[in-house]
């Protein structure tokens, strides 16, 4: 399929960044922090608080401008605090280096992305790209997280090596259960971030399902992918009512109109991703029910775009402050 994003090109690119991640002069884990004070403010009520508008602390994933950024740090800093973004998930623990910087530019780093290698151990798919394994360890990612306060780690993805079988998914869970009780006692909560082979039915079971039920649902939450949701044919809604307060986060890209089902991920055309607002996914629908959940935090993120990414950017910064949810 034409345009599509390959795996090579995805691994390629995190593996990169990866190389990055400062193993050398990380401080001993700070004293436990409370991850998230509104959190810990739900754990005191039975009801559940509804969520500000996202339009007042609205995020972006740093993914969405990883080419600008790896050439132009600074400066693609700047520029995305100049559009008016307040918040920040980062694509990888390399960038965790840059807290600081991105801190003094009004925005609060909330987040990091980090591969699955560092849980599954899987290294040697990395091989097979020609892309050696990152130095560090998960432990340096929870400790570089915590000595940076930024109080969230999530796994990006679930390469297909990790997930042959239904069994595989749960293993996998299992090990981030392991891993999540670290970082939770070092202050950074885990969570997963889904794509749309989750949703694929296997053996009559939905995978995301076998991930739910395996995950601890303390240690480890959820991210919703509003994109990958609804390209597998699901409702972003209800998914966000269904997981409840075990979803803290949100991605906002745009799904192109007449895009068929799919469940490959990589298999998807570039040009199928597009800027929130110039596509067919229900953000007020999807944002009202999040809201009532008390989803905290939403990233906009783009995978691919046709245009200048931060023309992109800006145009959905722009649709999300219009829309003042």
């Amino acid at each position: 399929m034409k345009n599509a994003m390959t795996r090579k090109e995805f691994v390629r690119l995190s593996a990169v960044a990866a190389l990055s991640l400062p193993v050398a002069g990380l401080y001993s884990c700070s004293p436990k922090k409370k991850v998230d004070e509104q959190e810990e403010a739900k754990k005191e009520s039975n009801a559940t608080p509804p969520s500000p508008p996202f339009a007042s602390h609205p995020g972006l994933q740093l993914y969405t401008v990883r080419e600008k950024f790896e050439k132009d740090p600074s400066g693609t800093l700047q520029k995305i605090a100049a559009i008016g973004y307040k918040e920040m998930e980062l694509h990888n623990p390399s960038a965790l280096s840059r807290t600081k910087e991105i801190k003094d530019l009004g925005i609060n780093v909330i987040s990091t992305h980090f591969l699955s290698y560092y849980i599954s151990g899987k290294w040697d798919s990395l091989k097979k790209f020609g892309q050696p394994q990152p130095p560090g360890t998960i432990d340096d990612i929870i400790e570089s997280c915590a000595k940076n306060e930024v109080h969230y780690m999530g796994i990006s993805i679930l390469f297909p090596e990790e997930r042959q079988t239904l069994d595989d998914y749960k293993r996998f869970a299992e090990k981030a259960n392991a891993v999540a009780a670290k970082s939770k006692a070092a202050g950074v909560q885990m969570y997963y971030h889904n794509h749309s082979f989750e949703f694929e039915t296997i053996n009559n079971t939905i995978p995301l399902e076998v991930l739910l039920k395996a995950f601890d649902k303390d240690l480890v939450k959820m991210e919703l992918d509003l994109f990958w949701t609804t390209i597998s044919g699901n409702d972003p809604a209800e998914w966000i009512e269904k997981l409840g307060d075990r979803i803290k986060m949100l991605h906002l890209k745009d799904l192109k109109a007449g895009t068929p089902k799919d469940y490959t991920t990589f298999q998807v055309p570039k040009e199928d991703f597009l800027a929130v607002g110039d596509g067919v996914v229900d953000f007020e629908k999807a944002l009202k029910a999040a809201h009532k959940t008390g989803v905290p935090y939403s990233f906009v993120e783009q995978d691919h775009s046709a245009m200048d990414p931060f023309e992109s950017i800006t145009r959905s910064y722009k649709y999300l402050q219009g829309m003042e949810l």
